[in-house]
């Protein structure tokens, strides 16, 4: 945490005594609207290294600026070979691993990631004792349950960030063609592994704390939602599923082939109606605490200004439907160097966000984000630099990414970089 502050006090010193020798006109001539902008959080709600929202958001803007330096260096076949093994062997499993060890550290639950293709069990979480497993699920079952989901939570909000950044064109699709067609296929073999009745997880290791925290995601949560009291044991089996909970396994699968109803996926950023007026859509669909979420999903882009995306969202538990949307105007140009965000999410939700739970109740989140460049330099082609600020309000409720289900407000500070597209 203190690596972070004294992070942030250095970028202030270097920012404003860099200003001092600054061409005041150049200045004047930046303007952040028609840059693509890399944003990284320094620090979030809480304030753990790291939230689910800091790790995607971070990575996926580091992940940007190196596949765009990637491209100046190696021919496009090798540059997309490097990228899909650095993918499938370091980055996909990093990022899935962060999004379950983000829940743990939530609860002030310490833990060991172990996110590497050539670990033992091809990327896991360790270090964590049986009984602080169990009083999780005894105590706070919506947040033991979103251990299982956590990892596929935080790929399918990758993916919809990098469908987000094509359809607003802030980034060439082959710069992250690898990234984001490689995470789709990763989410699609989780949920559709329950068709061939595939085994990873087989007896468990002597030490306890050598063990996955979860085990196999999919049929580790189907056995969980169903049957959340039985005998605590870490690892499931396909054999260890009922008729129902196998039947549930195969709806997933089922249901997340929506993931592939993006024109992202056939390399079409998005479809221009006019010169001032281009729109993309897709569907998407991922797990939450109490079962499974469905978006369909549109992007606007009207005059290269207004950036806007919204969603309507269907979530469901085991014999209930619940509604919700939301809406968001991203990196409006309120002034030259001057950027904002504003979301608005609405949700009807199970009442105890658990899987039985007939009855519902409304909530909702409102999300701000600003930013202000004031570094700018002719000699790097107009580059800038910014300090963001973010606030989060919302009720008690399930977001995805957003780490903390009860009510909260959270702050978030950050930095960005804008660089020509």
């Amino acid at each position: 945490m203190k690596s972070k502050w004294l992070y942030l006090i250095c970028l202030f010193i270097f920012v404003f005594s860099d200003l001092k020798g600054e061409d005041k006109d150049s200045i004047q001539h930046f303007s952040v609207s028609n840059k693509s902008i890399y944003s990284f959080i320094l620090q979030d709600s809480p304030a753990r290294l790291f939230t689910m929202r800091q790790f995607d958001e971070d990575f996926l803007s580091g992940y940007r600026l190196y596949s765009r330096q990637m491209g100046n260096y190696f021919s496009p076949r090798l540059n997309y070979l490097i990228q899909a093994v650095a993918s499938f062997a370091i980055f996909i499993p990093l990022t899935h691993e962060e999004g379950h060890r983000s829940v743990l550290v939530s609860r002030n639950i310490g833990s060991v990631s172990q996110p590497f293709f050539m670990s033992r069990r091809g990327g896991y979480i360790e270090g964590v004792t049986d009984n602080s497993l169990k009083r999780l699920r005894d105590t706070d079952f919506p947040d033991f349950a979103r251990l299982y989901t956590s990892g596929l939570e935080s790929d399918y909000m990758l993916t919809h960030r990098e469908e987000t950044l094509f359809a607003f064109e802030k980034v060439k699709f082959n710069d992250l063609m690898v990234e984001y067609l490689m995470r789709k296929a990763m989410m699609l073999q989780y949920y559709l592994i329950g068709f061939i009745k595939y085994d990873v997880d087989k007896t468990e290791e002597p030490n306890e704390l050598d063990r996955d925290i979860v085990g196999n995601d999919v049929y580790g949560i189907a056995r969980h939602l169903f049957r959340p009291a039985m005998t605590f044991q870490r690892y499931t089996r396909y054999a260890d599923l009922t008729p129902e909970e196998v039947s549930y396994v195969k709806k997933l699968g089922y249901r997340s082939l929506l993931n592939l109803l993006n024109l992202n996926v056939f390399g079409i950023s998005n479809i221009r109606l006019s010169n001032n007026l281009r729109i993309n859509f897709g569907m998407g669909h991922a797990m939450g605490p109490y079962g499974d979420f469905t978006d369909e999903n549109l992007w606007v882009v009207y005059k290269n200004k207004w950036l806007i995306e919204a969603y309507v969202r269907e979530f469901e538990n085991r014999d209930h439907s619940f509604l919700a949307g939301g809406i968001g105007l991203k990196n409006y140009p309120l002034s030259d160097r001057f950027v904002s965000s504003l979301s608005l999410h609405l949700w009807n939700q199970p009442v105890n966000l658990g899987f039985n739970d007939s009855e519902s109740r409304f909530g909702g989140a409102v999300e701000w984000v600003g930013r202000y460049f004031f570094v700018t330099k002719p000699s790097l082609q107009q580059k800038g630099i910014s300090i963001d600020l973010g606030l989060t309000y919302k009720t008690a409720g399930f977001l995805p990414e957003e780490v903390k289900m009860q009510k909260h407000l959270g702050v978030r500070i950050g930095t960005s970089f804008a660089l020509d597209k």
